[in-house]
């Protein structure tokens, strides 16, 4: 299966008449602020003539001073989606049983079925808030005993974050049989972020981190994933040569030394958001509480939506291929064009469209 996802496509904009540069992109959750000076510098220093170290081991080096773990514990990719793959290519057999907590990423069952695994979903729904019962996902998981466990958080689209306890009960539940892969895409941004890394002592966990998100590095891929040593080893022989180009390790080791940058983009995020979901209720559009740096709302038709705001030059997420056709998801960016948006909205949306 190939999953649907996000961002422009240069067709649908050349049949549109529109150039990149005339789209406020909300559909990709990246930082609003772009990169940062540090790493556009960086990135254009890199030398284009020398191959990229395989193992990106300086990068690697960096990321375990940072996080107080072993160099042998992370492995660098091209974006996470490499990541999800390389996991589940490595710690899967055929026939095996992986779980999903849904609706969330497409990648996590496509790579999952590349693998050959049996697929049991958990789904979250909107009359809950998209929250996942939890008592009943712990029996899925006793009864099931999957292989391999996929959950996004805060998770991807619903903005749902679960708090350490939780994520906790359902690591130790997995353990029994298998691993959990948590995604912290979009941990950076969260309204309550807590350190998943303590996690890794406790084992049956894989934590998957995407510099894409937090430094708005979707041109040039960079991810990683903290995981056990051995695991780690097996992935990377099942990684192409040279799959982390030299742009994106400069480009992520300068990342490291901004924090100020991510800082300041936390900031945007909080006072955006904040204004954005206050205009949506206005609007009455429903709207999720989400603890990400986007929002998941019901406008009818979100086909339709996407595509009138489109016309209009912003961007949006359907979320249609969530299994969702009456959301859109919103990527917070800086008010002033938050504000644009809302105001296409209230001529799209607000007279019942």
């Amino acid at each position: 299966m190939n999953p649907v996802h996000g961002g422009l496509e240069e067709a649908e904009l050349r049949a549109l008449g529109l150039g990149r540069d005339q789209v406020i992109d909300f559909s990709s959750n990246i930082n609003p602020l772009g990169p940062s000076l540090r790493v556009r510098k960086a990135a254009a220093e890199a030398d284009l003539s020398a191959y990229p170290d395989r193992h990106s081991l300086i990068l690697r080096e960096a990321l375990a001073a940072r996080l107080g773990v072993e160099t042998e514990n992370i492995m660098v990719g091209n974006g996470s989606t490499e990541l999800i793959h390389l996991l589940a290519r490595a710690f899967i057999r055929p026939g095996e049983k992986s779980l999903i907590f849904e609706p969330t990423f497409g990648e996590y069952e496509a790579a999952a079925s590349q693998a050959g695994a049996d697929t049991v979903s958990i789904r979250a729904v909107e009359r809950q808030g998209f929250l996942w019962p939890v008592a009943a996902a712990v029996r899925a998981i006793s009864h099931v005993r999957p292989k391999l466990a996929f959950l996004c958080n805060p998770n991807n689209p619903t903005g749902v974050h679960l708090s350490r306890g939780t994520v906790e009960e359902l690591r130790s539940q997995v353990a029994d049989s298998g691993m959990l892969m948590l995604d912290d895409a979009y941990a950076p941004f969260a309204d309550h972020r807590w350190d998943t890394t303590p996690l890794l002592k406790q084992g049956g966990v894989a934590i998957l981190r995407s510099m894409t998100k937090d430094h708005a590095l979707a041109g040039v891929r960079l991810g990683y994933m903290l995981a056990e040593a051995d695991l780690v080893a097996v992935m990377r022989k099942l990684q192409p040569s040279w799959s982390v180009n030299a742009v994106a390790q400069a480009a992520g080791l300068a990342a490291l030394g901004d924090e100020a940058h991510l800082d300041e983009a936390r900031m945007v995020v909080s006072e955006s958001k904040r204004y954005l979901c206050r205009e949506l209720a206005a609007l009455e559009i429903a709207a999720t509480g989400s603890g990400a740096n986007f929002v998941l709302a019901r406008v009818g038709n979100a086909s339709d939506v996407r595509m009138a705001l489109l016309r209009r030059g912003m961007a949006v997420r359907d979320c249609t291929s969530f299994g969702l056709p009456e959301h859109i998801r919103i990527a917070i960016r800086r008010r002033a064009e938050c504000e644009k948006l809302v105001e296409a909205l209230e001529e799209e949306v607000a007279d019942g469209r």
